[in-house]
């Protein structure tokens, strides 16, 4: 695909920004390198923070405004200042195309695209937290305003669903898509010693079950066991591939806490595929998460995309096996991957297509169908307060699981992130999956209102 081709356009698309840091950085910092998009309008609480973000990329203090009022920022805007707002709602009242947001707070995220909606602004979401809880709803307002709400290329939803519809495009047969998870496990052979992020620990019996044997599933359990110590689970994993199954309606979680095995980038194809491929999967057109498993010298999968393939041609996957693609031991399956995210500069592929073509680069449509839904993962008191927190938003007690989306009012089970910014009415066992009857929260809570929103538009239908 030739991008200067597609996103050929006499004019810039306007960017607003709702937070400089993390994911958004580098889309700020690449966007003004680049000759497509044009950012003018910054949000955050810290002034300071976005004034030395403009400093960075080479704007100087008496071009910076931070703006208090509308008056005051249609007026800097027509001066051709670059703007700081601490109140979204009036940054998403000036002239710009598309708003990327990437607080990852549930709850701002979800005031801040409503914001946006009302004042007919396209959205990039990176904000996974509030899409996994009430995206589909979001992406219906935006569609009855005339706007697009998009995920962001970046990120490994928008990413898989377009690996997806590449493979199929070129009539492929897929069998199971997923991604790798953030942080690999890098395994030292010589000193039998295995690193997770910044810890490392010896762990000499991996050697034994470095490579497969017969039994696949079997080394698969062996090696999850031996590392335990680490963990093997992670919630941004659990919302992004509920959010993918939202968006392609075909694919389905194999069982509610996913497989997540540990495996080496080359053992996918023999993994995850049903066991009819000789897999561990009871079906076809499943979805998870792998663990990457390598040595210090092997290249990261980069919490890359996959799509595991039939091989059903036999001249031509004979050709493709030559040239390196990956196929399984027994020749029946072949994976085709994107070995990276790119984070925020690559999120600039989905400004432009919304700001210029008028599409989202994930579905036009995403469906409630998977919900990320919290369970106790220890025994937790009345009185409890759960707050997301740290780089993942993690919430203490609570651990994360796919269950097809049921509305909250049934009292059956809850998204993990409703819960953030609540207090636990009563004693709860380990195990225990949250309900909206077990916890107080704000009336006023816009996510929870988008949420009882969205059950009613479509679990009515």
């Amino acid at each position: 695909m030739n991008y200067d081709i597609l996103f050929k356009s006499d004019r810039k698309v306007e960017v607003a920004v709702i937070g400089v840091s993390g994911f958004n950085h580098s889309l700020f910092t690449y966007g003004f390198r680049g000759e497509k998009i044009h950012i003018r309008i910054v949000c955050g609480r810290n002034i300071q923070k976005c004034r030395d973000a403009y400093h960075s990329v080479g704007i100087p203090d008496e071009k910076i405004q931070h703006c208090s009022s509308y008056e005051e920022g249609i007026e800097a805007h027509r001066k051709g200042k670059y703007l700081i707002f601490n109140d979204v709602e009036i940054a998403m009242r000036m002239p710009f195309d598309v708003v990327v947001e990437g607080t990852g707070n549930p709850e701002a995220s979800a005031v801040h695209v409503l914001s946006a909606i009302e004042n007919k602004k396209h959205i990039v979401m990176v904000t996974k937290e509030s899409d996994s809880v009430a995206g589909s709803i979001i992406a219906r307002k935006a569609k009855q305003n005339g706007v697009i709400y998009s995920l962001a290329e970046g990120d490994q939803p928008s990413l898989l669903v377009g690996l997806v519809s590449w493979a199929r495009t070129a009539g492929l047969k897929v069998l199971s898509i997923g991604k790798s998870s953030e942080y690999d496990f890098i395994y030292n052979e010589e000193k039998g010693e295995i690193t997770v992020l910044d810890q490392t620990l010896s762990v000499p019996e991996l050697r034994d079950y470095w490579r497969f044997g017969k039994d696949i599933k079997g080394t698969l359990e062996k090696r999850s066991e031996l590392l335990s110590m680490f963990n093997q689970r992670n919630i941004p994993d659990y919302a992004e591939m509920g959010i993918v199954c939202n968006h392609l309606p075909e694919f389905h979680p194999d069982i509610p806490r996913l497989h997540v095995p540990i495996a080496k980038t080359l053992e996918i194809p023999d993994v995850m595929c049903s066991r009819e491929y000789g897999g561990i999967f009871n079906g076809d057109l499943r979805i998870d998460v792998v663990n990457c498993l390598r040595r210090p010298d092997e290249q990261s999968l980069e919490g890359g995309e996959w799509v595991v393939v039939a091989c059903d041609d036999e001249e031509t996957w004979n050709v493709l096996r030559d040239k390196g693609v990956p196929l399984s031991r027994n020749e029946k399956t072949a994976m085709i991957y994107y070995p990276a995210h790119y984070l925020g500069f690559e999120s600039i592929f989905s400004v432009l297509s919304a700001g210029l073509l008028g599409m989202p680069t994930g579905s036009p449509e995403p469906r409630p169908r998977y919900d990320l839904v919290a369970r106790t993962s220890k025994p937790l008191k009345k009185g409890t307060s759960f707050e997301a927190r740290g780089h993942h938003h993690i919430i203490d007690g609570l651990e994360g699981m796919l269950l097809p989306a049921e509305p909250i009012s049934q009292g059956k089970q809850l998204p993990y992130f409703l819960s953030d910014s609540t207090i636990l009415k009563e004693d709860v066992e380990a195990g225990t999956l949250i309900t909206s009857e077990m916890l107080e929260w704000s009336e006023d809570a816009v996510l929870w209102k988008l949420r009882k929103e969205q059950d009613i538009a479509f679990f009515s239908e």
